[in-house]
């Protein structure tokens, strides 16, 4: 039997090189939406291979990246290490459950992952708890409108079983007043997306690849129109989004 550990470690290391999660121009729009200063202690939730926590690095006094999954966080310490980054830290850690005393952290970031969080509200008051008053948070994650939401809502899940739900930008507000957060700008901006490189991330097989790349071309309505999916030279590309949300808590 195969080990599973081996083919989630390869997961680990196609999301260290996925053109979302590592592309200096998506995280540029972290750093221009978190805003990070120099004595900042910040936090990176579900860091995943680190690819945030290492755009802020620079910018902060020091990151936590956090993550449940030590595969992901042995892939972020041998890039830190190749990268002689010294002031970031690793901790295997549940966003629903934080493992850090009220008020500690400067600044809280996620990226691509809050769509498969059990809890949106349980991880949004442990954001607001862990966040020190009048300072700041960046919330980025995948935001397709409905129709289209509720088309990809099959796709993602058999992508990749461990999706719960992506969030509108309204539905993402109405969730981060509920736990306290003043919101200063939400928006979503709609990407280019590449189907096959969004396949490679979960290693996808060739026969489901086909079928959800089915799911998507058989969109009709406004589904359709919302994601306008077509074929490049054999390739397929359709709309996809995600939101920038920046959230203050009060002081």
């Amino acid at each position: 039997m195969p080990d599973v550990r081996d083919s989630f470690s390869g997961v680990a290391a196609n999301y260290s090189r996925s053109t979302f999660h590592a592309s200096s121009e998506r995280l540029q729009e972290v750093l221009d939406l978190a805003q990070p200063k120099r004595g900042d202690l910040a936090l990176d939730v579900a860091t995943g291979t680190g690819n945030t926590a290492f755009a802020l690095a620079p910018y902060v006094r020091r990151v936590v990246g956090l993550d449940l999954t030590r595969q992901m966080l042995d892939v972020a310490r041998r890039i830190a290490a190749e990268r002689k980054i010294v002031n970031a830290d690793w901790v295997i850690g549940d966003a629903g459950r934080l493992p850090f005393q009220d008020e500690t952290f400067d600044l809280y970031v996620v990226r691509a992952a809050p769509h498969h969080f059990p809890d949106i509200d349980a991880f949004l008051r442990e954001a607001h708890r862990v966040l020190k008053p009048d300072r700041d948070a960046a919330f980025v994650d995948c935001a397709p409108p409905v129709p289209a939401r509720d088309l990809l809502h099959e796709v993602e899940v058999r992508r990749d079983p461990s999706h719960i739900m992506s969030l509108t930008v309204e539905e993402w507000v109405a969730r981060l007043e509920r736990a306290g957060f003043e919101v200063e700008m939400a928006e979503a901006r709609e990407l280019d997306w590449d189907y096959e490189g969004w396949m490679d991330n979960q290693a996808v097989a060739s026969e489901l690849r086909a079928e959800l790349a089915a799911v998507i071309e058989a969109a009709a309505g406004e589904a359709r129109d919302q994601l306008h999916p077509e074929r490049r030279e054999g390739k397929l590309w359709h709309g996809y989004w995600h939101c920038l949300i920046r959230a203050h808590k009060k002081a």
